[in-house]
């Protein structure tokens, strides 16, 4: 078996080989914070405008009226689901039932 060895002649990085990337890093960092600044203007107000979130929302037979917070994960919901309005229970492991409300009590504020 033959080995061939060769000698590379380098030349190291530094003096007029070498590639200052601190300018293209500048660059790249103000692109960057120019399309963050976009996308939350795009965000914060051409959506709403768009009233992109109001389309999914048509013809919903839904809607949540009112959310209390018990503690970390855990929230009742009031539902107004067709001609109902459900107390819903939502925790980390499930959601239940917990009655079933009149429109009286709900215009009324409560039992």
């Amino acid at each position: 078996m033959v080995l061939l060895l060769a000698q590379v002649n380098t030349v190291p990085p530094t003096g007029e080989g070498a590639i200052d990337f601190t300018w293209l890093f500048l660059k790249m960092l103000l692109i960057l914070g120019i399309v963050c600044v976009g996308a939350v203007l795009i965000l914060k107000y051409g959506v709403p405008r768009t009233r992109i979130m109001q389309r999914f929302q048509q013809g919903g037979y839904f809607q949540v009226l009112g959310r209390h917070v018990l503690e970390h994960g855990r929230s009742l919901y009031l539902v107004h689901v067709g001609k109902r309005y459900l107390v819903i229970g939502v925790a980390d492991h499930g959601i239940n039932l917990v009655t079933e409300l009149t429109k009286e009590e709900v215009e009324s504020g409560g039992p």
